[in-house]
């Protein structure tokens, strides 16, 4: 049996502008998706488990997933057909929340059919056909999100300029306070939300500007471990956000609590303009007081680890 796993990301900073050519800061977390792949001799069969999400929304996403994944395989590899195999996909990482999971279940998946082929893969060349399958499920994507669960650890991302893996990790005094509070799965997907920024996106050169210096000193900010300045650099970015229109009321008053007790918290993917947002990243220096926020609110919440490995054959 041949398994592979790829982490769930988020961004630091960037999220959005990144369309627009501008530098966004990545990394990934330790919630993983898991893909097995083993030769089916009945015809080709997929079942899928998932810690997070309800059974009919997974079942639904499994056919569009194969439908993607084989076309880029076969046209990669120029093949007719491929021999029928069993699919089995465990996942840690929500749906639609903002953490990278169509990402990382196409990385996983396309590095197990590759070798499932007996195929020879590099990083670079699962890098290059995740792509392809995100510019299917999301029409307009940077290339951070593959390019984050396929390396792993911090990324700086620019479109045009491609993936650069940074070789420093988050300091421990800082990745120790990070949280995520999940608000659910958003009504709007993420393409929806791109369209809207790209329909209003002369507007915000100012905004977009603004977020691109935010980034720059959230990298210096991190390499100093000072997080005072991460917290403010944090808040202004997540202002640029909402100014922007990609950030419901229900998730602002929460980032509004976290704040006035201390932190800071930002959405980290497409947003949503009505209640849910997915996922929202939290720092706090006692995250305890996010818990508790998370609680009042009666949403889940997670602590979590940043800088996971990449892409990673569990075989």
């Amino acid at each position: 049996m041949i398994k592979i796993s790829a982490p769930g990301k988020i961004h630091l900073l960037g999220e959005h502008m990144v369309v627009y050519g501008k530098p966004a800061l990545l990394t990934t977390v330790n919630l993983r998706v898991t893909v097995a792949l083993q030769p089916c001799h009945s015809g080709k069969q997929v079942s899928e488990r998932n810690q997070n999400l309800d059974s009919g929304v997974v079942a639904s996403l499994l056919p569009r997933m194969t439908k993607t994944i084989e076309p880029i395989v076969k046209k990669y590899l120029q093949l007719k057909t491929i021999p029928p195999y069993q699919l089995t996909i465990s996942s840690q990482i929500p749906i639609g929340a903002g953490l990278g999971s169509s990402a990382a279940v196409s990385a996983a998946y396309i590095a197990a059919l590759l070798s499932f082929l007996k195929v020879k893969w590099d990083l670079n060349l699962i890098n290059k056909l995740t792509f392809e399958a995100e510019k299917v499920f999301h029409d307009n994507p940077s290339g951070g999100d593959n390019s984050t669960v396929v390396f792993g650890g911090l990324i700086w991302y620019q479109k045009g300029k491609g993936v650069q893996p940074l070789k420093f990790p988050i300091s421990p005094r800082l990745t120790r306070n990070f949280m995520l509070i999940s608000t659910g799965k958003p009504k709007e997907t993420t393409k929806q939300m791109v369209e809207m920024v790209a329909a209003k996106s002369k507007k915000f050169k100012k905004i977009f500007d603004n977020q691109e210096k935010l980034v720059r000193e959230l990298l210096s900010t991190i390499q100093n471990a000072n997080e005072n300045q991460l917290i403010q650099i944090i808040r202004a970015g997540e202002r640029n956000l909402e100014t922007i229109g990609v950030v419901s009321p229900y998730a602002t008053s929460i980032i509004r609590k976290i704040e006035n007790a201390g932190g800071a918290a930002k959405i980290c993917g497409g947003g949503g303009k009505t209640k849910a947002t997915g996922i929202l990243l939290c720092y706090h220096p006692n995250p305890a007081v996010v818990k508790n926020i998370a609680k009042s609110y009666k949403l889940d919440y997670i602590k979590t680890t940043l800088g996971a490995q990449g892409l990673r054959n569990e075989t």
